[in-house]
């Protein structure tokens, strides 16, 4: 499988749907069809570790213009 089709096969999965352990699985099968030098690979498969755990937790910094007193 190209990495173009790869691309729009990982687009196809994920659009308008949640996340269940079938898209997670199969998003795991797309993803072991790349290379693993591949860009694409290192790219996606941080896109799916984050969807298995979900975005890191940021703090925001508040500026003195956004503090209230």
């Amino acid at each position: 499988m190209h990495e173009r089709d790869v691309m729009r096969a990982w687009s196809e999965l994920f659009r308008g749907k949640g996340t269940t352990a079938d898209t997670l699985a199969s998003a795991e099968a797309l993803l072991s069809s790349l290379s693993g030098e591949s860009p694409l690979h290192l790219r996606l498969a941080n896109e799916l570790e984050e969807l298995k755990t979900g975005p890191p937790n940021r703090k925001k910094k508040r500026t003195g213009s956004q503090q209230t007193k």
